[in-house]
């Protein structure tokens, strides 16, 4: 059977691209889900932050 030209064309990447894209719609009409989103991405930045501070201040004690 023969397959559609733009569906031959399409690459791993293409359907991840699809993917996400559908999953960031999903959120972006969803109040609920993107609350939730921020909520985990402003902790893991939270964490990030803390991590460097950490790093700074144990790298600046060793050169004093």
């Amino acid at each position: 059977m023969p397959q559609n030209s733009s569906q031959t064309n399409l690459t791993d990447t293409d359907f991840e691209y699809n993917r996400l894209a559908q999953s960031a719609q999903l959120y972006l009409n969803n109040p609920v889900l993107m609350h939730q989103l921020c909520d985990r991405v402003y902790e893991r930045l939270y964490a990030d932050i803390k991590i460097q501070r950490e790093r700074i201040g144990n790298s600046s004690t060793g050169r004093q």
